[in-house]
């Protein structure tokens, strides 16, 4: 073996010596702030009635983005494992049109979080924190034991790369799936959707699978008892637009997730604030009313595919993505010609600054910034949230329905909107959403209507 080979054995070792390092820290402080923390607990026993009683729903969480295991044909992890940390899988889909025809060969694994340590290493704690809630609580996964009907709880992973109308006709499969296990062609459950799983199953709600275009027909009412939406993005999210640009670091790597990566999944895209939602501001802090699904803003700022110097190969699936999330917007936004069959609840933090905009330069080719440098810049970037996703973004505050609205929501078929003092990653530890989610979802069916949460 060359020297220049022995050198990058080497380094290699070292980096994975130094990752088993950053672990074994980052373990010890988990233990440790466990162990010093007075955390505040909510009892589920709280809570009276049978975890026996045969009409409660089944419980489906459906994760966000980066939620979800990714694993080869051969079940390999392929996301999230020490590899990432290290740049070890490439995750970029191909460029093909149209998008359905732009996939690989992974497919979605567990719950990211739930059964490894590694994942909460890297902040992905919710998912662990709300099985554990359920468990107790009573609730078992999947089947109670017997076969007896009661509280039990499912999980729909899915590819959070892919094109979130995919996704959505994924989970109305997996609904439909669930109620012939329980043998109950009627069967409802109750949906808790964390972030971009929000969008998903909103969409679901509305259309079922179907393509954008159509009016809303509440599709998927017919599996749905209740939605929760957890710290859902209905308004986008900025960092989608940072990351699609620049990329993200996942531990020591920054290319399992760079830029060039997150480019091409259709999902990233629709993460973006749609249009009204004036998602930038100049160097004067003053905000801008742009249309962050619209090609031209992109070729007008140089991003992506049309900075300066670029080929201009990959414009072509870039404009696409940015149609289908404008699109799927346009989808979530229209007018329903009739009231939500089924109660929808919000669950979001108020009360940490979170990014709401991005500053732009006027010279082409400049990436947006989003770490403001100036008092004026920080006000005028940063809004109420859960340090990821805006209080507005939530609601929907965007759309024109909200001014009617008790609560500052423009989506129509939300009928219950509750904020605390909770961060995005953290929201299940919050006693009070505990108390909310658990008295809604121990509740047996009811097909009155969504008007009121029970005691």
């Amino acid at each position: 073996m060359g020297k220049g080979n022995d050198n990058e054995a080497v380094a290699e070792i070292k980096g994975h010596w130094y990752f088993a390092a950053g672990a074994l820290c980052g373990v010890a402080g988990l233990v440790l702030w466990e162990s010093l923390s007075g955390k505040r607990t909510f009892s589920p026993y709280l809570i009276r009635g049978s975890r026996e009683d045969p009409g409660i729903p089944g419980a489906v969480i459906v994760p966000g983005l980066l939620g979800s295991e990714l694993r080869r044909p051969d079940g390999r992890e392929a996301w999230l494992n020490s590899g990432n940390a290290l740049g070890y899988h490439d995750l970029r889909l191909p460029m093909k049109l149209p998008l359905r025809e732009s996939r690989d060969t992974l497919v979605a694994g567990g719950l990211i979080g739930a059964d490894a340590v590694l994942p909460r290493l890297f902040g992905f704690t919710e998912y662990a924190d709300i099985l554990d809630l359920l468990k107790a609580a009573g609730f078992h996964r999947d089947a109670r034991p017997g076969g007896a009907r009661g509280a039990v709880h499912h999980v729909f992973t899915y590819d959070w790369r892919r094109d979130l109308v995919e996704s959505a006709e994924a989970l109305g499969q997996a609904l439909e799936a669930r109620a012939a296990e329980r043998g109950d062609p009627d069967a409802r459950f109750n949906v808790i959707a964390h972030s971009m799983g929000g969008l998903v199953a909103r969409y679901y709600l509305r259309y079922g699978g179907a393509e954008p275009g159509g009016p809303v027909t509440w599709a998927g009412a017919r599996r749905i008892e209740n939605l929760v939406l957890v710290a859902t993005p209905s308004s986008g999210s900025i960092p989608a637009l940072d990351a699609i640009l620049a990329g993200n670091r996942v531990g020591l790597s920054s290319t399992t997730l760079a830029a060039g990566v997150i480019a091409r999944m259709p999902s990233l895209y629709q993460l973006l604030p749609p249009h009204g939602t004036w998602p930038l501001v100049n160097a004067a802090a003053e905000p801008l009313d742009v249309d962050l699904h619209s090609s031209k803003v992109w070729e007008q700022y140089g991003w992506g595919p049309w900075r300066p110097g670029n080929d201009g190969s990959e414009q072509e699936f870039a404009s696409a993505l940015l149609d289908r999330a404008s699109a799927f917007h346009a989808a979530l936004a229209k007018t329903p010609g009739s009231a939500c069959p089924v109660r929808v609840v919000a669950l979001g933090g108020d009360c940490l600054p979170t990014l709401a905009r991005a500053l732009v330069s006027d010279k082409r080719g400049t990436l947006p910034r989003i770490e403001p440098r100036t008092a004026k810049e920080s006000e005028a970037m940063f809004d109420a949230g859960d340090g990821r996703v805006t209080r507005a973004s939530v609601l929907a505050a965007h759309l024109p329905g909200a001014a009617r609205s008790v609560f500052g929501s423009g989506i129509p078929e939300v009928s219950h909107a509750f904020f605390a003092a909770a961060d995005h990653h953290g929201i299940y530890c919050e006693p009070a959403f505990q108390s909310l989610l658990l008295r809604l979802l121990l509740q047996p069916t009811a097909r009155a209507g969504p008007e009121a949460l029970g005691d």
